[in-house]
């Protein structure tokens, strides 16, 4: 038995045509090989609910009730719940301990974590924190502030060598920050302490904001080349699974 509406199929057609960019009637009709006539009686019945409108131009528009749905659905999604499964997966495909963290005044807080097993492996406690030029999923989230809020962060901050690595001054921190940008993941080679590697990758949003780091960290000496490589594209996998789930649709 097949459940199929197609008249609901159809709206849903109209709305996600009109999510993309606003469009005429007749554009629309077209884009959507729908009869006119039809298409009228459909955008008729989405304006009297409130959901679309005309503008002065003759286009139709979504309204702001679609953002306020997606607001109010956006709500129901928890990032640590979401992530909770893949930071299994992460541990079991790299043997490595998994890592969830936030960004609050320029630190770094984790979230949730889960340990390898190991014998020598990182522990690190929910509720922990890091100084954010240190780590990778710390230089993650300073490398997407905007110009005046990192100007701040470097006005604010004492920066203070935690190994022979970290990276101090301006000029090699906003270096890194625009490495991290363009390859679109962060690694942390030693920089807070001797021996740990990590690894980050963004968590997004419906709106591309990024609101937490899915990281996975370990012994530095059992990442070679092969397995940095491998770590790095698990990482990144995940974390535009979770992004997914939170509404995120990558454009490009």
């Amino acid at each position: 038995m097949s459940y199929e509406n197609k008249s609901l199929i159809k709206t849903f057609n109209i709305i996600q045509a009109l999510s993309e960019k606003p469009r005429s009637a007749s554009v629309l009709a077209k884009h959507l090989g729908m009869n006119a006539s039809t298409l009228h009686r459909f955008l008729a019945n989405l304006e009297g609910m409130g959901f679309t409108e005309k503008m002065a131009n003759q286009e139709i528009r979504l309204t702001h009730r679609f953002i306020q749905l997606g607001m109010m659905a956006q709500s129901h999604f928890d990032v640590e719940g979401l992530a909770k499964p893949y930071l299994r997966k992460l541990v079991d495909e790299t043997n490595e301990s998994a890592l969830l963290s936030s960004f609050h005044q320029w630190h770094v807080t984790y979230l949730d974590k889960l340990e390898s097993s190991q014998t020598v492996r990182i522990v690190i406690e929910p509720g922990d924190g890091a100084p954010s030029y240190t780590v990778a999923s710390g230089k993650l989230f300073l490398s997407e502030l905007p110009d005046v809020q990192l100007e701040s962060f470097f006005a604010k901050t004492t920066f203070v060598s935690k190994t022979a690595n970290t990276l101090t001054t301006k000029q090699a921190l906003k270096a890194e920050f625009a490495h991290i940008r363009d390859q679109g993941y962060a690694i942390d080679e030693e920089e807070y302490e001797v021996g740990l590697k990590g690894f980050a990758a963004p968590i997004r949003d419906s709106s591309g904001e990024m609101v937490a780091a899915l990281s996975v960290a370990g012994v530095s000496i059992r990442f070679d080349e092969a397995k940095t490589n491998e770590t790095i594209e698990i990482v990144m996998r995940y974390a535009a699974e979770i992004s997914k789930e939170l509404g995120w649709r990558e454009t490009r």
